[in-house]
């Protein structure tokens, strides 16, 4: 939190007029490689034409333009503000590209890039259209091989108002983030205060940051605050050296805390975007991690270059020509139509344009709804194992409640948390016992806002999306509401506990007290259950439960019986599906994805807003959810000795049995707040052979335009794409 604003003594540094301010150390330069005096502007051998490649990047602030040649020099740079008219700004900077090196280039390969790639791509005909975070990636990494001879493992990017935050391994995306709201650590924020000092934010801010003995301290509070702070030490005597230092650090402190937070930081860091340009604010990072900070050249058009490189691979790739249509846009039949989406109360302005009978869209800055998908010209090889799992979960419940329908009272089951692995076991007990089983809705928009409003505390999403079904199950008006307190699963190595998760254990208990279901705590039924413990355990605990509603000893017995054959015909058709999947991805030398996670996360399509599917349908992978694989008796000692946590082990078990298989690769998926998971990913590196894997986290707030996104860039990133392209050749 901000240092307060104290009066004379007790606090380090002193400001003007006798007054002492909260204050830190001075900045410097030690730490921070300025790659710009690295290189010189292009020079064209004598008086022929060059072959060169364009690179394009749209973002809702700013729009870059580079020119490359076939080395992959710099030829021309372009920055430009985007102000909400992407095709009048790239128009106009084609115009300024035509008018120095027109006639000197021959554009080859054309690439775009940013929130509006697929807008652009199609009018000027781009031969890739690549997500920012791979071209972001590969114009850092490019430039880093290049410059320094340095492999870059962390890519800081800070804009004008947007902040990513890129983890690479051996050259795989297998991190990324970005601001969510706050522009306090964005370029923006420095050019606004710069402004209210009177100071030149280019060359004359970092300047006098750099001249400053003893930078205040600002914190990281939001805008609003920050001016006041600022305006009240000017007031006070601070000196605008001291001032303009602190900003640097606030930068830095902001973006650290607020988009980077637990994320691992490496080694060889790259500072890039508008704000890097600012020498005083890398300074900073250098300052408070104590580590090198590279800053490239060009650094507010990496993701160009990034662009440019990428149609550079794609055409050499392909052996086709540019599809490029020339430098002037005014020439391309096209029409433009502007409207307010109405899919959500942001009430985005879209601008749907229309070229040759395609239509693309700009303006969508939330749900990602209008964005185009290319679909790969390649299907997958194995099965559709999310829909047939799916199938096979539901199949046995649908059978038995068509053969038992009004036998006797309603009990409902909720469709959330462990039911997504146990339904077949719960819904042939119950309905051996007598009961009508009757089950929650799959989760959809209402359901999980009633799961947000039953909630008193800050669980984690799944919890509060079970809630929601709780309240579906109530709409359905039915007498019973049988959620079991879970509190260990089955375990091929009792040496070791077998926990579900806290909350999950909990949750029972949890739901019967929700204020929201004040009223219906008489229609709570939650016998603890331990799975650990074996058959005969089960039997006496469900023999109390039953008790209650007279049902005799020999029947329950019965029913536990069948309910255990259930889940084992269900497990087995996973494990021989599963089988099938290798085998097939083996013979034909094919790629592959293994989901790992806790059921919920895996498979309800409205929690991890279908990505599964998704990654099927656009991009051809072969998806294979973990329990599709021989996890039982996978040794794991060796990584950690005592995972007490049942779903953890599973997910360290397939990340092994990933780390034989060459073919395979992770997307581990998992919701915020998730104690467990926290640190078991953590785990997962090392299980699967030290191969890098991508985890998406989901929570109420989450869209699929960041998710799609990360998604393209690490299969982008491990190859997935490359692969399909040439065996689709």
């Amino acid at each position: 939190s901000p240092a307060p604003l104290l009066p004379c003594g007790g606090v380090e540094g002193q400001g003007g007029r006798g007054v002492d301010f909260p204050t830190t150390a001075p900045l410097s330069l030690e730490k921070v490689t300025l790659l710009r005096d690295r290189v010189k502007p292009y020079r064209f051998k004598g008086k022929g034409v060059v072959n060169a490649y364009l690179g394009i990047d749209i973002g809702s602030v700013s729009t870059n333009l580079a020119v490359i040649d076939e080395d992959g020099e710099m030829i021309k740079e372009i920055y430009m503000k985007t102000d909400a008219r992407p095709i009048e700004v790239v128009n106009k900077g084609l115009a300024e590209v035509v008018e120095e090196i027109g006639d000197r280039i021959a554009i080859r390969g054309v690439g775009t890039t940013g929130s509006g790639r697929e807008l652009i791509g199609e009018l000027i005909g781009a031969d890739t259209i690549k997500d920012e975070i791979t071209a972001h990636k590969t114009g850092a990494t490019y430039i880093g091989r290049r410059l320094i001879d340095k492999e870059v493992d962390t890519i800081f990017d800070i804009g004008g108002q947007d902040s990513k935050f890129i983890g690479v391994q051996d050259g795989v995306v297998v991190d990324f983030t970005m601001n969510e709201a706050c522009a306090a650590g964005t370029g923006s924020f420095l050019e606004e205060q710069a402004e209210r000092l009177q100071i030149n934010i280019i060359g004359e801010f970092a300047e006098m940051a750099l001249r400053s003995e003893h930078p205040i301290k600002l914190g990281e509070r939001c805008t609003v605050f920050m001016e006041r702070d600022v305006t009240s030490y000017q007031q006070r005597g601070a000196s605008k050296e001291d001032l303009v230092a602190g900003l640097a650090f606030s930068i830095v402190h902001n973006y650290l805390n607020r988009v980077v937070r637990e994320r691992k930081i490496g080694d060889v860091i790259y500072f890039q975007g508008g704000t890097a340009y600012n020498d005083a604010v890398a300074a900073a990072f250098s300052k408070v991690l104590d580590k090198e900070i590279i800053v490239p050249p060009y650094n507010g058009v990496v993701g160009a270059i990034g662009a440019a490189l990428l149609a550079k691979e794609k055409i050499a790739m392909t052996g086709r020509k540019t599809r490029f249509r020339g430098y002037d846009l005014n020439r391309i039949n096209y029409t433009i139509r502007e409207f307010v989406c109405k899919g959500c109360s942001n009430a985005c302005d879209i601008r749907e344009v229309t070229v040759d009978g395609e239509r693309t869209y700009w303006g969508d800055k939330c749900s990602d709804r209008y964005r185009k998908r290319a679909k790969i010209e390649k299907d997958p090889v194995i099965p559709d194992l999310m829909a047939f799992r799916e199938e096979a979960l539901v199949k046995a419940y649908e059978e038995i409640r068509e053969k038992h329908a009004g036998q006797g009272k309603k009990i409902g089951l909720a469709r959330s948390m462990y039911m997504y692995d146990r339904l077949p076991f719960w819904a042939t007990l119950l309905s051996e016992l007598g009961f009508e089983v009757v089950l929650s809705d799959p989760t959809d928009r209402k359901i999980r806002d009633d799961g947000v409003d039953a909630t008193v505390a800050e669980p984690c999403y799944p919890i509060r999306v079970a809630h929601g079904h709780i309240q579906n199950l109530l709409d359905k008006d039915v007498e019973y509401i049988f959620h079991p307190n879970v509190l260990n699963e089955e375990t091929d190595h009792p040496a070791v506990e077998s926990h579900v998760c806290a909350w999950g254990q909990t949750l029972p208990f949890v739901l019967r007290r929700a204020p929201h279901f004040e009223g219906y705590m008489d229609r709570f039924l939650e016998p603890t259950i331990h799975f650990r413990r074996g058959l005969d355990v089960v039997k006496n605990q469900l023999r109390a439960f039953a008790k209650s509603f007279g049902i005799p000893k020999g029947k329950v017995d019965w029913a536990v019986q069948r309910a255990y054959a259930a889940q084992s015909a269900f497990r087995l058709k996973m494990q021989q599906a599963g089988k099938e999947a290798l085998s097939i991805l083996e013979e034909r030398d094919e790629l592959g994805i293994v989901l790992v996670g806790r059921p919920y996360n895996l498979h309800d399509k409205g929690i991890n807003m279908d990505i599964p599917r998704k990654l099927r349908k656009y991009y051809g992978v072969n998806i294979i959810p973990m329990d599709f694989l021989p996890l039982w008796g996978v040794d794991i000692s060796d990584i950690n000795a005592n995972m007490f946590w049942s779903y953890g082990r599973k997910i360290l078990q397939a990340a092994r049995i990933v780390g034989r298989h060459p073919n395979l690769h992770i997307i581990y998926i998992t919701n915020f707040k998730c104690g467990p998971d926290s640190y078991i990913k953590h785990f997962v590196r090392g299980a699967s052979g030290n191969k890098p894997f991508l985890s998406l986290q989901f929570d109420e707030h989450s869209n699929d335009a960041g998710a799609m996104t990360r998604c393209e860039a690490y299969l982008d990133s491990k190859g997935f794409l490359r692969w399909w392209m040439r065996k689709a050749a």
